[in-house]
């Protein structure tokens, strides 16, 4: 069993495993970055760090305007990261051995796999696969 965090990105619901998270940061100030393009939405300041925040649900192609004024800040090892999501909601222990395929309908884009929690499917992030994709939008 592995502790995830579960929050929405447009309609669906997505989990992230609480390693890869360094900590939630309540309604930090955004600061404009000049000539920002895509899911790069700004900068914060985070313990005396300027860290990128990245539209989650812009990165990835998915619909929503709503956006919640928490911030989820990835560990170093996932460079630091600031995701911006729909809302979040809780954590939970979820059985990653029994990760199925995602769906090809769905397009998957980073995602690992689909868990079930309570029979709702939860699409659990693949934060590596993130990283990537922000590496092909800057080139």
């Amino acid at each position: 069993m592995t502790l995830t965090l579960l929050f929405t990105l447009g309609e669906e619901i997505y989990g992230l495993e609480i390693s890869a998270i360094q900590e939630i940061v309540e309604d930090p100030p955004l600061y404009y970055v000049p000539r920002a393009e895509g899911a790069l939405v700004g900068a914060i300041n985070f313990h005396s760090q300027v860290l990128a925040v990245i539209d989650l649900s812009a990165l990835l192609g998915l619909p929503g305007e709503k956006r919640d004024h928490r911030r989820v800040v990835l560990t170093p090892q996932f460079k630091s990261l600031v995701l911006t999501v729909g809302s979040i909601h809780r954590i939970v222990n979820l059985d990653l051995s029994e990760l199925q395929p995602t769906p090809s309908s769905t397009g998957g884009k980073a995602v690992r796999g689909v868990a079930n929690q309570d029979e709702t499917p939860i699409n659990l992030l693949d934060t590596n696969e993130v990283i990537d994709l922000l590496r092909n939008q800057s080139t």
